[in-house]
């Protein structure tokens, strides 16, 4: 997976692109609340859905959507992190 994820670009609001990185989004979550544990599950529920040109929104809202399942309050603070 790695190797694919290298390849991997996402699409920022402004329309720029940069390489994704899973370490941006674990210390998002981590700022939202989420301990080592619920960043791993959350890692691993959206890991196989990340594709090129993937927009900032959609990781947003796959995101939330799984917190919203694992942990309410997490999901809260970050929608609030991201609003």
């Amino acid at each position: 997976m790695d190797e694919v994820l290298a390849k991997v670009y996402i699409t920022k609001n402004d329309g720029s692109r940069e390489k994704f990185d899973f370490d941006v989004v674990r210390e998002s979550l981590r700022n939202a609340g989420a301990d080592g544990e619920l960043v791993e599950e959350v890692i691993k529920r959206i890991e196989n859905r990340i594709h090129d040109e993937i927009t900032t929104r959609e990781l947003k809202m796959m995101i939330t959507t799984v917190l919203r399942r694992l942990n309410r309050e997490v999901a809260k603070q970050y929608v609030q992190n991201h609003s």
